[in-house]
């Protein structure tokens, strides 16, 4: 912007007129605004050197071309309405972006204020000031406030006046041309939940002149569920009024989101950690002792073939048959249990004899102790035959290492479901254990208090979890005799209907 420099001292005459209006046009061209005076018909009557750097046109070239030569037809036609309103007498305020004779965006503010003389518009004083400074300054913050999703407001509490930013305004989902803020407009959306917490913390603040910090819930128009941050602080007058609240709110849906799923991965990953844990022990503690075993008989097998009795070959096979079949059992609940921390647990129910299966399950587990089955009727139950078999297997292979003989297994009808019980005559469990009985890798000790050791314990979790996916029950009490009894209720059908 050209400037007119100052006089040199003693060239301005206080008392002569031309001298005076030397010194008018150096204030006049010195100001950091466009200053013109344009009549009723839009023509130049006077204006300052701030034309030339805004339009390239000098006040003598203007004076009295039409406002329409100066702008050009584009800015003309968008400030018509403008000039118009205010050749009818109506002051006029708006903010106009252009670009200058040299390629530069140029932000301003613009006012249009009637000469008004005995009644009658004479013609039209314009301001244009330069504010593209502060435009660029509102941009650059608004972006950084999107990029943060956060918004910013002041509150005067003796007027409520209150001001929002534009991101304020896109975070609680409103229009800023339709929507009028007010002191109440963020209290009520808060979410009902929040609503009595948020309300005593702003009114504190407006009267102690505490700020705060808090994290609530909104509620857009459109229904939408929001969660922010909000950040405030007071200015207190000496007198202790508290005269402004400033503060910022931000948007943490996202965040919050990602934190959630970041340790909703992390746990994921603490499953699979200690399933690799707990897998290893199982290998180190279960595996190693019946895979030693088989190992060992056929090793005896191997070497006294041929000199030992037929009696004495079959004994150590029947033995390596069932070390075998325990780790059958074994590997088919490490199976399980990587399947239940996946969360994957595909199931097949069907129509099955529950008689049939237990006497499926008993030939793979038991491996020669006696358990009596007792049959009511013939009952059927819809679940998965194989994971009806692993519960069985478990529950009887629970009842032979951890209580005493005769162990029974009953199947029996009831009313809307099947029931299979597997009862011993054991001491039967602590009632201090009862309530982890289900738990993973978790038994009792000689102690009232539950220990958790790697590598066993972890049968009946398998019973509870298969029982869970294919709709049964299983359930524990003392007997009569202060054994232990396991229930596994199955959903029943009548066998007639296939």
């Amino acid at each position: 912007m050209s400037v007119v420099p100052p006089a040199e001292p003693g060239l301005i005459d206080e008392q002569d007129p031309v001298s005076e209006a030397r010194r008018l046009r150096v204030l006049f061209d010195g100001l950091p605004a466009l200053i013109g005076y344009w009549d009723r018909d839009l023509r130049n009557v006077v204006a300052n050197e701030a034309y030339v750097d805004w339009f390239g046109v000098s006040p003598e070239k203007m004076r009295g071309m039409h406002i329409r030569e100066v702008v050009g037809d584009a800015v003309f036609d968008k400030n018509l309405p403008y000039m118009t309103r205010a050749l009818a007498g109506e002051e006029q305020q708006f903010q106009r972006t252009l670009l200058d004779p040299s390629g530069r965006t140029r932000h301003s503010q613009v006012s249009y204020v009637p000469d008004v003389v005995d009644g009658e518009v004479c013609g039209l004083f314009v301001l244009v000031t330069d504010v593209t400074s502060r435009v660029e300054a509102e941009r650059q913050l608004n972006e950084a406030q999107d990029l943060a999703e956060l918004g910013s407001w002041s509150l005067v509490p003796s007027t409520n006046q209150i001001v929002w930013s534009a991101q304020m305004y896109r975070i609680l989902g409103h229009d800023p041309e339709t929507f009028v803020p007010e002191p109440e407009s963020l209290i009520l959306q808060v979410h009902p939940d929040d609503r009595d917490r948020v309300l005593a913390t702003v009114t504190e603040a407006r009267t102690s002149g505490v700020g705060y910090e808090q994290a609530f819930q909104i509620i857009r128009p459109d229904g939408q569920v929001r969660e922010v941050l909000s950040r405030v602080r007071t200015e207190v007058a000496e007198g202790g009024e508290v005269t402004r609240l400033t503060g910022v709110t931000q948007d943490i849906t996202s965040s919050n989101r990602l934190a959630r799923e970041v340790g909703r991965v992390n746990e994921e990953l603490q499953k699979v950690n200690q399933l690799n844990a707990d897998v290893l022990g199982v290998v180190g503690h279960d595996v190693r002792g019946p895979l030693a075993l088989v190992l060992g008989q056929l090793e005896v097998l191997t070497e006294t073939w041929q000199e030992s009795s037929p009696e004495a070959n079959i004994a150590r096979v029947e033995k390596s048959l069932g070390a075998a079949r325990r780790l059958s059992v074994l590997l088919d609940d490490i199976l399980a249990m990587a399947n239940f921390d996946s969360g994957v647990i595909a199931t097949r129910p069907r129509p099955v004899s529950l008689a049939d299966v237990v006497s499926q399950a008993l030939a793979d587990v038991h491996g020669g102790v006696e358990v009596d089955v007792r049959r009511d009727g013939d009952p059927v139950g819809v679940v998965d035959p194989f994971h009806l078999r692993q519960m069985v297997a478990n529950l009887v292979t629970n009842a032979v290492r951890y209580g005493a003989p005769p162990v029974v297994v009953t199947v029996r009808t009831a009313a809307d479901s099947a029931t299979i019980e597997v009862t011993d005559h054991g001491d039967g469990v602590q009632e201090a254990f009862v309530p982890y009985l289900f738990e993973r890798f978790t038994r009792a000790t000689d102690t009232t208090t539950p220990t958790r050791r790697p590598g066993s314990g972890f049968g009946l979790y398998v019973v509870r979890r298969l029982a869970e996916a294919n709709r049964c029950r299983i359930a524990y009490e003392l007997t009569e005799t202060g054994g232990s009894c396991f229930r596994l209720l199955v959903p029943g059908t009548d066998p007639s209907a296939g």
